[in-house]
């Protein structure tokens, strides 16, 4: 009989080594996604801040781009009104040849960083606020002394857990005119 109670030991010390090997391997494969995903996330933090960042450079508005000649920007007749439509002018067809901050509205691209592929597109609109911590769209057509550029990227390889669907990143900066 004791013979019978030695092989139930071992087989039940092969058993909780077996369920701590799995749970090993899957920490470390939880631990791996998890790296990588921090990785993949910093791109595109990186990438969005860079879009803002040359965004800000910009003239706030088409109707600022003219430089007189004392070297300063024109100024508008009628602010708000006298600012331009959302959006890219005639020429300016690439992200090269953008000379104001909303020629960001509706771009969109396709890029590569590190052999991994995202889907990076941008909008613009004119918003208003109250109190400066919360913005909102203005209605349809008004335009407004404060712009807000919304950059969202994604990728496959970044996923809603549940769904399995590729995750967007979202980032956006408000702008004011009277900051320039």
């Amino acid at each position: 009989m004791s013979g019978y109670t030695e092989i139930f030991q071992v087989m039940m010390a092969m058993t909780l080594v077996s369920i701590m090997v799995l749970n090993a391997n899957r920490l470390i494969q939880t631990n791996n996604i998890v790296l990588v995903e921090g990785h993949l996330e910093e791109q595109i933090v990186a990438y969005a801040q860079d879009i803002i960042e040359e965004s800000r450079a910009l003239s706030f508005d088409e109707q600022t781009t003219d430089v007189d000649s004392d070297g300063e920007n024109d100024v508008p007749v009628y602010i708000p009104e006298g600012f331009s439509t959302l959006g890219t002018e005639t020429g300016e067809s690439s992200r090269d040849e953008f000379d104001d901050f909303d020629d960001f509205h509706n771009w969109s691209a396709t890029v590569e960083i590190n052999d991994i592929t995202y889907n990076v597109s941008t909008t613009v609109e004119y918003v208003e606020t109250s109190d400066y911590k919360s913005y909102s769209k203005t209605s349809s057509g008004t335009k407004s002394t404060l712009k807000r550029l919304i950059v969202n990227i994604q990728t496959k390889y970044l996923t809603e857990y549940t769904s399995r669907e590729e995750r967007v990143y979202s980032f956006d900066f408000v702008r004011s005119y009277y900051a320039d």
